[in-house]
């Protein structure tokens, strides 16, 4: 792992308070960060969209932001390139008008002024929109639960369906680079770098970039399976694959079920017997789809932020190869050969972790939770029922996961959907079966859940 680099800070005024606000508005994330500062609260902005689950609080959450913070931020951070990020920005883009802005950090991989990102970006987009073809003439053909949640990937990537003309994720680049108020200063960030502060903020936290990693070792953490990037690699150069399903055999050999006796496919009947064949095939878009999705994620900026001696960890929606690199220092497959000293030192110091990529088992690595402090809060901003399957274990957010995390904080987890939205959506009941109050240091509002750090 890179040497560490961070910006200092000098200690904060006694009897100041840390909060984050984590917004209810569906899948996707919208975190506001309140520190002391020399001149009073200073807020953060960590990334603002919903895309899957939009349960249409948006422009709410957009108004109590500007209320909260009188139309102020000292600090704008885009975590990667998807509209369940970055959405809010552009369909609230009137509203972003009038706010000032001091500094916006986003991940290098965004960097316009960087050849290579800008190549690689343009690469993904393409075939993005030429796998978002395929899966609507795939679903055309009849309802595909496994087609849909890819076609969601998909859109969440191009950042469309959110009533914005052309990508909303274009739009939202826009906004936090040009459509303030004032015109920030924008700075993109990978790990290892040490990030600038703006003048609000200097003096009252540190700031550390723990990912994605450096673009000159980026390759080696690419995604936690090797084939997967294989795949993009070659999808990148030769279009997408052929996605007919396989044929074994040549057609002249091919009969249909009427030619054999009726017990012939016992204990299933013959269409029970064709479909599980065809299950087993890969679904090479499904595939794709999951690429993209998983190489967007691993670009997440991943940011330690430490006030008043209070660690608070925000990951984005970083997948193993981004967390690999600060873990491990090195890519790992197979038998877990422990993380680093300096990756125990960082969890078993923080105080508070945003859980990454709404929950999802492939976004908080199981040696990460064990090494994390049981002092530590967390916040998992996420809707259920979008993505993934409960039957396979794969739901988002996955119920194991958040079990586990419920264990290690000792019941001091909260999900965005504990809450209502008053005519916007219920509270997930079903999530919050364990727990009848909010614990400790967390409160409710009309589109929010606060946790306000003890000092």
């Amino acid at each position: 792992m890179a040497k560490r680099s961070a910006s200092r800070a000098k200690p904060a005024a006694k009897g100041a308070a840390i909060r984050v606000r984590m917004y209810r508005v569906g899948f996707g994330d919208f975190f506001l960060l309140t520190v002391p500062g020399k001149a009073g609260p200073q807020h953060i902005l960590i990334d603002c969209g919903v895309h899957a689950g939009n349960i249409k609080s948006m422009p709410d959450c957009v108004a109590d932001l500007a209320e909260a913070t009188g139309g102020k931020l000292a600090l704008v951070i885009v975590t990667h390139y998807h509209a369940d990020h970055l959405s809010g920005f552009a369909t609230q883009s009137d509203a972003f008008a009038k706010f000032e802005v001091d500094m916006v950090w986003i991940t290098n991989r965004l960097d316009p002024g960087d050849d290579a990102s800008s190549r690689f970006k343009t690469q993904l987009h393409g075939l993005a929109i030429a796998l978002r073809m395929q899966l609507l003439l795939r679903l055309q053909a009849g309802e595909d639960p496994i087609a849909r949640q890819a076609l969601a990937k998909v859109d969440n990537a191009l950042g469309v369906g959110l009533g914005v003309s052309g990508s909303a994720n274009d739009k939202a680049l826009e906004v936090v680079t040009r459509g303030f108020k004032n015109k920030p200063q924008v700075r993109y960030y990978e790990a290892g770098q040490a990030p600038e502060l703006p003048a609000a903020l200097q003096g009252a936290l540190d700031a550390e970039v723990l990912g994605p990693a450096p673009k000159r070792v980026a390759d080696q953490f690419a995604t936690s399976d090797n084939k997967l990037a294989q795949y993009l690699a070659a999808a990148e150069a030769d279009g997408l694959p052929d996605t007919t399903a396989f044929a074994p055999f040549d057609g002249d050999w091919l009969v249909d079920a009427s030619a054999y006796a009726d017990d012939a496919f016992r204990p299933w009947n013959a269409g029970d017997m064709e479909k599980a064949l065809h299950d087993l095939q890969p679904d090479t878009l499904a595939a794709a789809a999951d690429v993209i999705d998983g190489t967007l994620n691993n670009q997440s900026l991943v940011v330690l932020f430490t006030c008043r001696n209070k660690k608070l960890l925000f990951v984005g929606d970083a997948q193993w190869g981004n967390w690999a690199y600060w873990l491990y220092g090195k890519p790992v497959k197979g038998k877990d050969p422990g993380i680093t000293s300096r990756a125990k030192e960082i969890l078993g110091s923080i105080d508070f972790y945003k859980v990454g990529h709404h929950g999802s088992t492939n976004a908080t690595p199981i040696p990460a939770v064990g090494a994390m402090a049981d002092a530590c809060s967390a916040m998992c901003s996420t809707e259920s029922g979008c993505y993934g399957s409960v039957e396979k274990k794969t739901e988002v957010p996955r119920v194991a996961l958040i079990e586990a995390l419920e264990q290690q904080t000792r019941n001091r987890l909260v999900r965005s959907d504990w809450i209502a939205v008053d005519g916007k959506a219920p509270a997930n009941k079903q999530a919050r079966n364990q727990l009848r109050a909010l614990p400790a240091h967390f409160t409710q509002g009309e589109v929010y859940i606060d946790y306000v750090l003890p000092v």
